[in-house]
């Protein structure tokens, strides 16, 4: 079993962490916090969930993360503050401060994968090329030029299919189609309003199953620490974020993400997600995400604290492999949890079998409660937040809702 422990000579930590939005930055700094590091949150909002916790050390506002005027802000806060570690949560906030790793370097460390191999990861189409490249089934997947491509192509396709953005978007661009009638409906409004911006969406066969995930933290291409889950119950319900979890092992999903980060040298976090195919009994890759994920909390409560490793790395050690973790642990999102009761009452019964068991856990802490009890409020901020941004950067035609699945 791999022992973490940081030198209590050394002064303590400090570490700069972005906020983007994401509940994960909430758990990376109670994590943090409990082990005696001071963490900040930068964030481009006053309504940061993360930075009402009593294990906030400080705030800082700063422009959004796909703004020309965020990196300078970063650049002059590491430099005033003087922050061992600077550790970005959402891909926008990646993708800006690792394509400036090399300016931020003279300041703070970054435990991150260079920009290059980030945006290689949040590829799905390259991320599909390498998965048969390395053996790790996939779900047939087509990544059309056109129109009239998509319409050739349709022919071999097995319905329903899922019409998903080919790499990672401010918005949730997915949609089913049940047919290929209705595929190329679809698919002809995206192309129409698309006007020749960017690629077009890909279109991939539906998956019969459930999700699952692989995280690892990876130094130096070596893998140092794995974690697994399943998940139970999502928002919206036909696919979308983790509400409900649980923790989950198995080695084929074990060797198959680590077969894709392998070949990726990869440095840092990410997950792998894949969702299990009850036809054929196999895993098949759905996507890379190339940085923190939404239901970090599942992985700290099983006993996985992938941020304090982060801030091993940045403090020069050398961590040991370790697969170990509560593998029986199921978690949930409770305001996430009831969004999805409302959208599917079919789950009540589970949803309160959930919250009346003891053993099940939640993101509700009593002794950190403030962020909790004022989640509402920054969600319906986010929101508003969001649907400003999808106006502005979304695909043209083509809406970031999803519809039921199939």
């Amino acid at each position: 079993m791999m022992i973490h422990k940081m030198a209590t000579t050394r002064k303590p930590l400090r570490v700069l962490v972005t906020d983007d939005g994401y509940k994960s930055t909430l758990g990376i700094v109670r994590c943090l916090g409990k082990k005696g590091i001071s963490v900040s949150v930068m964030a481009d909002s006053p309504v940061a969930l993360a930075s009402y916790s009593r294990y906030c050390s400080g705030k800082f506002l700063v422009p959004p993360a796909g703004d020309e005027a965020f990196l300078p802000a970063v650049k002059d806060i590491v430099r005033r503050g003087h922050f061992d570690l600077l550790m970005p949560v959402g891909y926008t906030a990646h993708v800006a401060l690792t394509r400036h790793k090399a300016e931020l370097a003279p300041y703070t460390r970054m435990e991150t994968a260079d920009f290059e191999k980030i945006r290689r990861a949040a590829d799905k189409r390259a991320m599909h090329e390498l998965a048969k490249e390395v053996g790790v089934p996939t779900p047939r997947t087509l990544a059309p030029a056109s129109y009239k491509e998509a319409v050739q192509d349709s022919t071999e396709l097995r319905f329903p299919v899922v019409i998903k953005a080919p790499r990672e978007t401010l918005c949730d661009v997915v949609r089913y189609a049940r047919d290929r009638r209705e595929l190329l409906t679809l698919y002809g409004r995206i192309c129409e309003s698309a006007d020749g911006e960017g690629p077009l969406p890909l279109i991939q066969e539906f998956i019969p199953g459930f999700g699952c995930g692989f995280f690892a933290l990876y130094q130096d291409g070596v893998c140092k620490q794995t974690f697994m889950h399943r998940r139970i119950r999502e928002v919206p319900p036909s696919g979308g974020v983790s509400c409900c979890a649980e923790s989950y092992y198995n080695e084929r999903l074990l060797d198959y993400g680590k077969r894709l980060l392998d070949r990726l040298e990869w440095h840092g976090v990410a997950m792998v997600e894949f969702r299990y195919d009850e036809r054929d009994r196999d895993y098949k890759l759905l996507e890379v995400n190339p940085k923190f994920w939404g239901s970090l909390d599942l992985a700290l409560e099983a006993g996985v604290e992938f941020p304090y490793y982060l801030c091993q790395m940045a403090r020069g050690q050398q961590l040991e492999y370790s697969e170990d973790y509560n593998r029986h642990l199921r978690y949930h999102w409770l305001l996430t949890d009831v969004q999805h009761v409302l959208m599917g009452p079919s789950s009540f019964g589970a949803f309160v079998a959930d919250l009346l068991r003891p053993s099940v856990k939640s993101n509700i802490s009593w002794s950190d409660f403030k962020p909790n009890l004022l989640e509402p409020l920054t969600r319906m901020t986010s929101v508003i937040r969001r649907l400003w941004r999808k106006n502005h950067r979304a695909y043209k035609g083509f809406p970031g809702f999803r519809t039921s699945k199939p």
